[in-house]
């Protein structure tokens, strides 16, 4: 995935539930006929609503289409991408998280900038992140605004004008249009609003994309981040398959630090989620496997085994993983053994979603870790996937529910599912990241939970 052009792009979408550009035009078209044809089955004697073993014999709207197209229509069709559309539309219109999608070849990597944005209400467009060692990390600015030096791109940076073309205040739809067609280099002329000065500095970058893998972000550096020199940070972007590899070095270099930390701010914002084996492990360098090979239940899951006969199991966590990269057999380390007095927070926010929900909950439920931001997406529902045409196309249907682990009369229970509801932080903080970091609402938050655990304990 091409971090620049799609996951910035729908920044305020976790990332299993945003449409992809091909996507929404495709629906758009064909949604009316999907319409037509449920209407169809109930005045041609199908059943509109429940299970329907027969409905697939039972489309006449669609023969009476593909009739018509054949007699009728000049030109040749492409039969499969018809195929392909109604399919993908049909499964769409059943909810957000059902759909098939065109596979991309195993191994295809696209071009990125390493850099993510986010917007307000007034949609006015921030810079929420700069990937370490990314294009757009590399960027110097030219000659702008009276302004000239080796400044860099930083988090909170207001973005003006790409390619020429101004964004400010434009819809999110035209602000995705311009990044889609901005190519493989890229001019961004930004200002910084929270600059000293009275006249806020604008400043031209060109940044030059090129392939670029960005690792999950570990910083110690209390002049970055605004927090004091004993707590590390990790931001998590996803759980998807550099994760295992990409966490467990951020691990290794907070345990390795000289300043030996023992705080940790784990930054969730704007991550949607992927794979609960994944979400398993890194969940396993905190919750305590009590002496259990098992791993510690971390959902409940209820699902369809098919045609409506339903059956629950559970989401472990797990010490080992292999790494989908080398094939490596990744082990974890768990925080609180190694670190005397080690303490955690998690930052949301309405982008965390699914693995993101419920590694949250778990580490609340068994660790005691608090949250900090705003109430996440509410995702409580999880996708199976089957391969058409040799895996050609991937249908994704939403398959069970989810129950989080809570506690209830002193004890773990999973009763509580928060599809469509979300999870309501601890802590309360504005938590966009539209903010360079030692301003960051959250991280002052964080801050000042730390500040007041420590007098807490001395005075205990």
């Amino acid at each position: 995935m091409d971090m620049f052009e799609e996951k910035d792009i729908y920044t305020e979408y976790p990332a299993e539930t945003k449409p992809s550009k091909k996507k929404t035009v495709t629906f758009a078209i064909v949604i009316v006929l999907i319409v037509a044809v449920v209407a169809g089955l109930a005045f041609f004697g199908g059943v509109a609503y429940g299970r329907n073993d027969s409905v697939e014999s039972e489309m006449p709207m669609v023969k009476t289409v593909i009739e018509a197209l054949n007699k009728y229509y000049i030109d040749d069709i492409d039969w499969e991408q018809f195929q392909y559309i109604v399919a993908a539309a049909i499964a769409g219109s059943v909810d957000p998280y059902t759909g098939m999608v065109a596979s991309s070849p195993t191994g295809m990597q696209s071009l990125s900038a390493g850099i993510t944005f986010t917007y307000n209400d007034y949609c006015n467009y921030f810079i929420t992140e700069v990937s370490p060692g990314s294009p757009a990390a590399k960027a110097k600015n030219v000659l702008s605004g009276g302004y000239e030096g080796n400044q860099q791109l930083m988090v909170g940076d207001e973005v003006l004008a790409i390619n020429g073309q101004k964004v400010q205040h434009l819809n999110y739809n035209a602000f995705s249009q311009i990044l889609s067609n901005a190519g493989d280099t890229i001019e961004l002329v930004v200002t910084r609003p929270n600059s000293a000065s009275e006249i806020q500095p604008t400043y031209t970058f060109v940044i030059e994309k090129e392939m670029f893998h960005a690792p999950v972000a570990y910083y110690l550096d209390s002049a970055v981040t605004g927090l004091a020199s004993d707590v590390g940070y990790i931001k998590l972007k996803e759980f998807g398959d550099t994760a295992p590899d990409d966490f467990a070095a951020a691990v290794e270099a907070f345990l390795a630090d000289e300043d030996k930390p023992n705080k940790l701010v784990l930054d969730l914002r704007g991550n949607g989620g992927g794979s609960t084996m994944i979400c398993g492990f890194i969940a396993s360098y905190f919750v305590s496997q009590n002496g259990t090979s098992d791993g510690i239940p971390m959902a409940k899951y209820v699902y369809n085994e098919g045609g409506g006969d339903m059956a629950e199991t559970y989401f472990y966590t797990q010490t080992s993983y292999s790494s989908d990269l080398d094939g490596t057999q990744l082990k974890s380390v768990n925080l609180y053994d190694e670190i005397d007095g080690f303490e955690c927070v998690v930052l949301v926010n309405g982008s965390s979603a699914s693995s993101s929900e419920l590694l949250t909950a778990t580490l609340a439920n068994y660790c005691g870790i608090k949250s900090i931001g705003s109430t996440t997406y509410g995702k409580g529902v999880a996708q199976i996937v089957i391969e058409y045409m040799g895996g050609k196309y991937e249908l994704y249907i939403t398959n069970g529910k989810y129950y989080i682990p809570t506690q209830k009369n002193g004890e773990t229970v999973f009763e509580v599912n928060i599809h469509g509801k979300g999870l309501t932080p601890d802590i309360e903080a504005e938590a966009s990241g539209a903010y360079y970091m030692d301003e960051d609402p959250c991280f002052l938050s964080a801050a000042e939970y730390f500040s007041l655990s420590a007098d807490e304990g001395a005075a205990a």
